[in-house]
């Protein structure tokens, strides 16, 4: 048998190692002979070594196995026979871990050319960026949407818009979002969004990348067509009773298209002019308020970000808004915690802070509550502050909960149509946001979103 042959070599080499021992001990100390003892200890060496080399083989081997697997080689060629049974048993346990390797390894590109050929086919743009800046992974409608291509620096999408590459580099955990949409030299509308993967080596930032701008253009068209409807109806009601009443105060002092004698003027025809004449006053200026409101609407100052204890803006905001309770029996409710530091427009706040307190208290004393309550609340979670202004008057028809925001439309028989509108406009600049929560225990609830610090 094969390990018998093993055993055999071992044997001999280790008879050689004892004959050579021997001998050189009889020529150094029985013959005194140094010369041919030298020699004979120096072929008594490299026999001991020959003989530990041949027993450190087998751990040579797996080692430089180890470091082939280490290295993803999966070609290195295992020896099929030692001489040694338990040998050819460890090779055998390698042949199997090699197989086993290899096919790991075919599987892996093959799953990883399948979700590559997805990517790629994929309309949404993707790539990768690692921590340098440099795109590690593209796909083709990446490259069109951005101009990027596989390895160029992130830099390049300055061409889009000055603020994109320090967009995506900034870690993620210090955005007030992950998405952001940018407009390129062509007019498209695109929405980049963000994820990281952390690997063993680097943070890797995913790039989803979208052309936006037919669902945006469909939306301002959306938005316009009820702008405009809403206009037009607050200028008609405006206008035709001005319309009606001229031409009526104009029948007063006409007959057949020629002027009446003054002689034939009544007390009577005299009074309803100047009555005719005071709703055409109290109508036009109406419209010119009309017109101022819209004038504010759409000439929004520029936020002035600075560092305020949003708590603070809050208590002074509820004691200002006092002036709308009227002396009524509102109980007012807090939950606010203190100092909590936000980077905002204190100003433009204040004023989404005020409007909502009015609607609130408005609704409270118009609805005739028996016991009326207006609560706020500040929640501060992650990078999210949001303050709840919520009261327990008549709940919001469901027909017009997606209507409320749109300018100048309104319930009240003297509301202007702007304040939430606008409102919802100044935190969005802010990048914020307000939104209506009503369905919880039965209360109408108004929510200002808004982001704590950079």
């Amino acid at each position: 048998m094969v390990y018998k042959r093993f055993y055999l070599i071992v044997s001999i080499k280790l008879l050689i190692v004892i004959l050579l021992t021997a001998v050189s001990t009889y020529l150094l100390f029985v013959k005194n002979t140094y010369i041919w003892g030298a020699l004979i200890i120096s072929i008594l060496v490299l026999a001991i070594f020959n003989l530990v080399g041949y027993f450190n083989k087998i751990n040579k081997w797996i080692s430089f196995f180890l470091l082939g697997i280490e290295n993803e080689d999966s070609t290195i060629k295992v020896p099929s026979k030692s001489g040694n049974k338990a040998v050819d048993d460890v090779y055998k346990g390698l042949e199997r871990i090699k197989e086993l390797l290899k096919q790991a390894k075919i599987d892996i590109s093959t799953q990883e050319y399948y979700y590559r050929s997805v990517i790629n086919q994929s309309a949404t743009g993707l790539f990768s960026v690692n921590q340098n800046g440099r795109v590690v992974n593209i796909n083709p409608a990446a490259i069109k949407l951005t101009g990027l291509q596989e390895y160029h620096h992130i830099n390049i999408l300055d061409t889009i818009d000055d603020a994109l590459p320090d967009f995506i580099m900034n870690p993620i955990g210090n955005k007030s979002q992950q998405s952001a949409v940018f407009e390129n030299q062509y007019g498209q509308k695109l929405l980049f969004k963000l994820s990281e993967i952390q690997t063993n080596k680097e943070i890797i930032r995913l790039v989803a990348v979208g052309d936006i701008t037919k669902e945006l253009d469909n939306g301002e068209i959306d938005a316009w067509i009820k702008l405009a409807r809403t206009l037009s109806h607050e200028i008609m009601n405006n206008i035709a009773p001005i319309t009606t009443l001229s031409k009526v105060i104009s029948g007063y002092f006409t007959i057949k298209g020629s002027p009446v004698d003054i002689a034939d003027i009544e007390q009577k025809t005299i009074s309803n002019t100047l009555k005719g004449l005071q709703v055409i006053e109290e109508r036009s200026v109406g419209l010119m308020n009309f017109v101022e409101n819209y004038r504010k609407f759409t000439k929004l100052p520029s936020p002035q970000i600075m560092q305020y204890n949003l708590s603070e803006i809050i208590e002074n905001n509820i004691v200002a808004a006092a002036a709308y309770m009227r002396d009524s029996e509102i109980i007012t409710k807090k939950e606010i915690p203190e100092n909590l530091i936000v980077h905002t427009d204190k100003e433009l706040l204040s004023q989404v802070i005020i409007n909502l307190l009015k609607n609130a208290c408005e609704a409270l004393i118009l609805g005739k509550v028996e016991e009326p309550v207006l609560a706020i609340k500040l929640t501060h979670i992650n990078n999210e502050a949001r303050i709840d202004i919520s009261n327990n008057g008549p709940r919001i028809p469901n027909e017009i909960r997606e209507q409320i925001f749109i300018p100048f439309y309104t319930t009240k028989e003297e509301g202007s149509g702007v304040g939430l509108s606008l409102s919802k406009q100044i935190m969005l600049k802010m990048g914020g946001d307000v939104v209506l929560n009503s369905g919880k225990e039965d209360l109408t609830a108004f929510s200002i979103v808004l982001t704590v610090g950079h």
